[in-house]
């Protein structure tokens, strides 16, 4: 999930003239979604503040082929917390925008279970993608199209953004299911004559055990705004308080704020499927230990393309 962007800016045609602006693009490349629902599945994509072309939240519904859709369906109901991941096929690299721009109605994709181990070399490979089907481990579901839904979020990160003081989280489902994934702030961490540094925050997607009956069907399908006042994202004095796991346990109520205003309205949570700051922090702001920075699971041994 390395950075790989290049600009291109033309030469002024004279020492007083000004250089021509740089044109902004993304060049294709390969996404991880965390997938979540039974139902309805919906994609939701694991961000890098600090890499251009993956400094986007998205998630949207996502059609599987029958076959894949079981597989999928067998897997989560067998597994109901463990972080399950669709990629886009190796040889059908696109960029972020083209889903919200109706550019990549389908796309090439394999589906992965949790996070697979490898040899530490591998990260210096500046081309490595953790779930390389070649290489690293196995699909549950390899080569197939899947389809683009309706889009829940779109949100392209601005640096300028501060951190709130409490979680914030959007809250989103259809029918009896629902899904809640927080807001992330990649505010600029660093200073003028250092190195670009964004974060902290934190990486959160978790499943609820039932759409809440205070929530109208039309608006969770669209997704909103809540806020979690129980977890502070920074203290008194405005250091950050970023959690190093899921500040909920599987099963319990917690109370949110819609919109971030009264009155408290009740969810439970069911699984926590991806909570982690190792992949979306800049490694200057860190704000977890290395061992804390990852809580997914991990990939069955069956998996591994060094166990076949």
């Amino acid at each position: 999930m390395s950075d790989h962007s290049h600009h291109h800016a033309a030469a002024p045609t004279s020492a007083l003239e000004p250089q021509l602006a740089t044109v902004v693009h993304n060049p294709p490349h390969l996404h991880a979604f965390s997938l979540i629902g039974d139902k309805h599945v919906f994609a939701v994509h694991m961000t890098q503040y600090h890499h251009e072309v993956h400094k986007y939240q998205i998630a949207y519904q996502v059609h599987l082929p029958e076959a894949v859709l079981q597989e999928y369906r067998q897997v989560r109901r067998h597994n109901p917390g463990d972080f399950i991941v669709m990629c886009n096929h190796a040889e059908d690299p696109f960029i972020i925008p083209a889903i919200p721009a109706g550019e990549k109605p389908t796309f090439r994709a394999n589906i992965f279970q949790g996070m697979p181990s490898f040899p530490p070399e591998y990260l210096d490979d500046p081309h490595f993608f953790p779930w390389d089907p070649l290489k690293v481990v196995l699909p549950i579901a390899g080569d197939f199209t899947a389809t683009v839904g309706r889009m829940v979020m779109f949100r392209p990160f601005a640096h300028h953004y501060q951190q709130p003081e409490v979680a914030t989280y959007l809250l989103f489902g259809d029918g009896g299911e629902a899904h809640m994934t927080n807001l992330q702030t990649a505010s600029l961490a660093s200073g003028p004559f250092e190195p670009d540094a964004f974060g902290p925050d934190y990486d959160h997607q978790l499943t609820l055990k039932a759409a809440p009956d205070w929530l109208d069907p039309t608006l969770l399908k669209a997704g909103v705004v809540v806020t979690v006042p129980s977890v502070r994202l920074r203290d008194a004095a405005g250091h950050p308080t970023i959690p190093c796991a899921s500040p909920f346990a599987n099963g319990e109520t917690i109370e949110v704020l819609y919109r971030g205003m009264g009155p408290a309205r009740k969810v439970t949570v069911a699984h926590t499927v991806l909570c982690a700051t190792g992949v979306s922090n800049s490694e200057a702001v860190m704000p977890c230990s290395e061992a804390e920075s990852m809580n997914i699971s991990a990939t069955p041994d069956r998996f591994l393309l060094a166990n076949q």
